[in-house]
């Protein structure tokens, strides 16, 4: 057996869930349509925050009950080894879209910012090999690259808002509410669709924390850390713009730290900046694609991650590609991933749920 699982202790998966969470609650955003008729998401980012704990938290619960130590093992057990590889599908599916989503947006900003005459496709194929390899190198490492990378993602947090400061207004974020209670609600639901798939790759490598209570206790602390600077980048971002500006900016956030630039902070800083939102995005992606591996090896019984593994990071990397691509069928797969992504995630996590009450019932 060759999974590549390895051991890691509390605060390597605190590190993986909370980097992972702060890069898909910050980078996984629609900005054409989340912002068109105003900003509301830095107050869905805190809402969608606290749902999907309580959705892990839940998720949690059926694992204890149905004597699970990680969740392939939850839907073996709660459906046996047919229906559990149906059910096995989406969350799949969903966590390839939450490592790809990201690294569109960064490949984006490089393309328009920084690369001008650069080409699309040689950057993502700059990015493969890295995400290749550690997604190859096993969850330990990948869990140890993002304990690593803790402080520069904490710094690149830290210098995005410090360079946007001086551009910040409050009147940036007035009206307030101005979409509606039904667009909050809405984004609310787009929100727990980036925040549930860091939960769920640590419930999928949950033997690797040696016990489940670890890989919730890392679902926990991770998220609410992930999710609170996901909440000051949103924050940020709506005192440094109108909501309706928002929608011409491929990339927020690298707009956001040349809003108010200065000279003493040091010449191109932002692209610094940027260049540490990749590496930690590279890191939180290649967690994403090793959990679905990982899942899908369990599934169909294959005891090498490699060649599962390899074929998911082509598969991330492949939806990467496409969704630059200026095609009507393609950028409406776009848009109902962004929009209606979460129901990947909460079919299957319902269907677990609700299976653990009646086994328990019945017992």
């Amino acid at each position: 057996m060759n999974l590549r699982l390895g051991r890691f202790g509390l605060q390597e998966s605190a590190c993986a869930v909370g980097l992972s969470a702060l890069i898909s609650g910050v980078f996984a955003v629609n900005v054409s349509d989340t912002f068109a008729r105003g900003n509301v998401c830095y107050a869905a980012t805190a809402a969608g925050t606290l749902l999907g704990l309580l959705l892990l938290r839940l998720l949690y619960g059926a694992m204890r009950r149905l004597g699970a130590e990680d969740l392939s093992e939850l839907l073996l057990n709660a459906f046996g080894p047919v229906l559990c590889v149906v059910l096995a599908v989406p969350l799949i599916l969903g966590l390839v879209l939450a490592a790809a989503l990201p690294l569109f947006r960064f490949t984006l900003a490089m393309e328009r910012y920084i690369f001008v005459e650069a080409d699309y496709v040689p950057i993502v194929l700059y990015l493969l090999p890295v995400v290749f390899l550690l997604v190859l190198s096993g969850m330990e490492c990948v869990a140890r690259m993002a304990k690593l990378l803790l402080i520069p993602g904490a710094l690149a947090l830290g210098t995005t808002l410090l360079l946007a400061a001086p551009a910040f207004d409050p009147s940036h974020l007035f009206p307030l509410f101005s979409p509606g209670f039904f667009t909050f609600l809405q984004q609310t639901g787009e929100a727990m669709f980036r925040f549930l798939p860091p939960g769920l790759a640590l419930f999928c490598v949950g033997r690797g924390c040696q016990r489940p209570v670890f890989a919730m206790d890392g679902v926990r602390r991770g998220l609410i850390l992930g999710g609170l600077g996901a909440f000051l980048l949103h924050l940020g971002l709506g005192l440094t713009f109108y909501g309706w500006d928002m929608p011409a900016l491929s990339a927020p956030v690298y707009c956001m730290t040349m809003a108010a630039r200065q000279d003493r902070w040091g010449l191109r800083l932002d692209v610094l900046v940027l260049f540490l939102w990749v590496m930690t995005g590279l890191v939180a992606a290649a967690f994403y694609l090793y959990a679905a591996s990982l899942l899908l090896c369990r599934m169909a019984g294959v005891e090498d991650v490699r060649p599962i593994g390899a074929l998911t990071v082509l598969l991330g990397m492949g939806s990467v590609l496409l969704f630059n691509f200026d095609s009507d069928g393609i950028l409406a797969v776009v848009r109902m991933a962004y929009q209606q992504g979460y129901l990947l995630l909460l079919l299957p996590m319902g269907l677990l749920w609700g299976r653990s009450l009646w086994e328990r019932r019945r017992s």
